[in-house]
């Protein structure tokens, strides 16, 4: 291996650690390249590190470079081959991902622009939802409220009958009976506190509309 293949590496990537400055200077100033920091640029394999910047895997890659010049050095051919072809696989790929570092971040805006639009579609639909509520009319809200309270009337009648069955039951029976009181008398406790929200509904909506 020629001294000239080992300048004109070192030329390649000091020209790529000017390059790799102005581009991560650039992308810091990019609300997309937040959404990239957690992404690897490279391979493992290629890069076993992980950075946001292009000039940390410049840097790596020079020293690398620092190795390879002491490998030949101590005339260790076999190893200085194949760090040589590490480093130039990590020399182009660093090349083309500079290169296509704005399509990256076009990528990355594009989901950015996604992810608002859909965050802005949920709140518009909460707020329709809020304001349908608020906005309900009033007397839907009171039609509600006699529904539910004509409910409630019939679900005493049904008690009164079952109770008054109770008494007169034979003892076979009581169990039965007993069971049916007990659901008739939580039935009837969720049909008050039914309305009990619905008469809290009215008077907010009355409120709302002062």
């Amino acid at each position: 291996m020629s001294q000239d293949a080992i300048s004109r590496l070192a030329t390649l990537l000091s020209q790529l650690s000017v390059d790799a400055k102005h581009i991560d200077a650039i992308n810091k100033q990019k609300k997309s390249h937040y959404y990239l920091k957690y992404e690897p640029m490279f391979d493992e394999k290629l890069f076993p590190i992980v950075s946001s910047d292009y000039i940390d895997y410049v840097k790596y890659a020079q020293q690398r470079l620092t190795h390879l010049q002491k490998l030949l050095k101590n005339k260790q051919d076999e190893f200085s081959d194949a760090l040589l072809q590490e480093l130039e696989s990590q020399i182009v790929s660093l090349i083309t991902a500079i290169k296509a570092n704005q399509s990256r971040h076009n990528d990355s805006e594009y989901r950015l622009d996604r992810r608002k639009r859909l965050q802005g579609q949920r709140q518009t639909k909460q707020f329709k939802k809020q304001t349908k509520s608020i906005l309900q009319p009033v007397n839907q809200i009171y039609a509600k409220l006699n529904e539910t309270r004509g409910f409630e009337l019939r679900l005493m009648q049904m008690l009164t009958d079952k109770e008054l069955e109770l008494k007169q039951c034979k003892a076979k029976d009581s169990s039965r009976l007993q069971m049916e009181v007990l659901t008739l008398h939580q039935r009837l406790g969720r049909c008050r506190k039914a309305i009990t929200d619905i008469e809290k509904q009215i008077e907010l909506s009355e409120k709302r509309r002062v």
